[in-house]
């Protein structure tokens, strides 16, 4: 049986709908590495009532678990609709980058592509970007040749 290693999305789950508060130690290290403060922060912050809190905590230089500890403190335990708010729909790499980082996400076309823009705005993103395509078989050069 394969596990799916957590993406993003999940670790934005567990902040808003579950809040478990053994979640970062229960998690692997490679779910750990799929971590990333600024997305976090970014995507939370697409609620207009929380921009102003995430605005306020991201001023600190916090550890990935301090942030999960400060958000499932502060923010309500309910399923969040975070609508991100994005960009022009062109797309900037060929289809097949969008179709990896679905199949790994195990999401649409749609949030592959959202998630493909988030993973280059954040700090360290292209590279973890990189890597997932070179899990599912890119080489390095071929990354390289697109812009990663």
């Amino acid at each position: 049986m394969t596990v799916k290693k957590k993406s993003l999305f999940d670790h934005i789950k567990q902040i808003t709908d579950v809040q478990n508060p053994n979640y970062w130690d229960d998690i692997s290290d490679d779910d750990k590495k799929s971590w990333s403060n600024y997305m976090v922060n970014r995507f939370l912050s697409m609620k207009m009532d929380w921009v102003d809190l995430v605005n306020e905590v991201q001023r600190y230089p916090l550890q990935p678990k301090e942030l999960y500890k400060v958000y499932t403190d502060i923010l309500p335990k309910k399923r969040q609709w975070l609508k991100y708010v994005k960009g022009d729909k062109k797309m900037k790499y060929p289809k097949w980058v969008y179709e990896i980082v679905a199949k790994h996400l195990q999401c649409s076309m749609r949030e592959a592509n959202d998630a493909v823009e988030m993973y280059e705005l954040s700090h360290g993103g292209q590279a973890e970007l990189t890597d997932i395509l070179i899990r599912y078989g890119k080489t390095q050069d071929e990354c390289r040749k697109i812009g990663l």
